[in-house]
């Protein structure tokens, strides 16, 4: 701050002040620990007065969306009638849904958009390069994916990934960083999938065994199993996949030959049953087992016959049926001349 000519040394003060929580001026609270009324008629009251050495007063409250009913109503008076001009409030939320329409109405709204992968990626390698890390680039991408556009959760997966590896001073690669995080290599999961489609039960389960005795959470598996047909999808619409950090040039082909094969009745079959199983998930105690029964069930109901064919089917027999009746009505229409003669 120092270093900019805009800014002055009270300015630069107020800063490290509010980045130490020292600040007089700034308040916050966190919205999902304290969430009752009570908690708010403490903010309310700090709020009556001017600030001390800033020009506004700020109270902060985090993850507002925990507050109770109570309140929201509570706080709407201040809202709706600020006691000092000099008096700003700040709502951080990550589900706006759940805050009443009647708070929303009376604040200024910002979505904060997520990060581009190839942004926080840069990012990511300047940091790790400033802070000596010894990190490959695979496993920065790994990090990218994971955090999902989110700053704050990269930076706390590169901490965590840099420290790991300055115990043991070597490089963290990707399968390294994989075991770390509790990620596993996509190729397993593509080699499942063309088990799948060759409706190979055994091969199958003793493939997700393996990729569940290097301790990936099943949840976690049936994700990225979400994932994979996403990517499906995306071959079949646009015949080349999105630009991501997941997939190499390997997985790419295997994925696109694997779209090439199945129809879309069948993709979003699999796409139903992956999210109805998410849902049942937390239903059972051993979480594999539901898994297992899963992939069981996409291999049977890949041999499911299409709509198609079964109308096809149906016409074709009733063809023969009348064929057959044409044909018994000619032998006893003949029968019956024989009879005559």
């Amino acid at each position: 701050f120092l270093q900019d000519e805009k800014c002055s040394e009270e300015e630069f003060c107020h800063c490290k002040e509010i980045s130490n929580s020292t600040h007089l001026d700034v308040l916050e609270m966190d919205a999902a620990s304290r969430t009752g009324i009570d908690d708010v008629r403490e903010l309310i009251e700090s709020s009556k007065y001017n600030p001390t050495s800033a020009k506004y007063k700020v109270i902060i409250l985090d993850e507002v969306h925990m507050l109770s009913k109570q309140a929201f109503n509570g706080l709407l008076k201040t809202l709706e009638e600020p006691p000092t001009p000099r008096l700003k409030f700040i709502f951080a939320s990550t589900e706006i849904k759940k805050i009443p329409v009647t708070v929303i109405s009376r604040c200024q709204r910002f979505d904060l958009s997520r990060v581009k992968s190839e942004l926080l990626l840069n990012y990511l390698k300047n940091i790790a390069i400033k802070e000596k890390g010894n990190i490959s680039e695979g496993a920065l991408k790994l990090i990218v994916k994971i955090s999902e556009g989110s700053v704050r959760d990269s930076l706390s997966l590169l901490d965590r990934a840099l420290v790991t590896r300055t115990l043991e001073n070597d490089e963290l690669d990707l399968k390294t960083a994989q075991r770390i995080f509790g990620y596993f290599d996509k190729s397993h999961l593509i080699e499942l999938f063309d088990l799948i489609f060759q409706g190979k039960e055994k091969l199958v389960i003793n493939k997700y065994r393996n990729i569940s005795d290097k301790g990936i959470d099943p949840k976690i598996f049936l994700n990225d199993f979400l994932e994979i047909l996403y990517f499906i999808k995306n071959f079949k619409i646009f015949g080349k996949n999105e630009i991501n950090f997941s997939l190499n040039d390997d997985e790419s082909k295997s994925l696109e030959q694997i779209s090439n094969n199945i129809d879309n009745e069948t993709l979003i079959m699999f796409w139903q049953f992956t999210l109805k199983s998410i849902e049942e998930i937390n239903m059972v105690s051993n979480q594999d087992l539901l898994v297992e029964m899963f992939l069981i069930r996409l291999i049977h109901l890949k041999q499911i016959p299409q709509i198609d064919d079964l109308l096809n089917n149906m016409k074709d027999n009733e063809n023969i049926k009348s064929n057959i009746n044409i044909e018994n009505s000619n032998i006893a229409s003949s029968v019956e001349n024989k009879i005559e003669l």
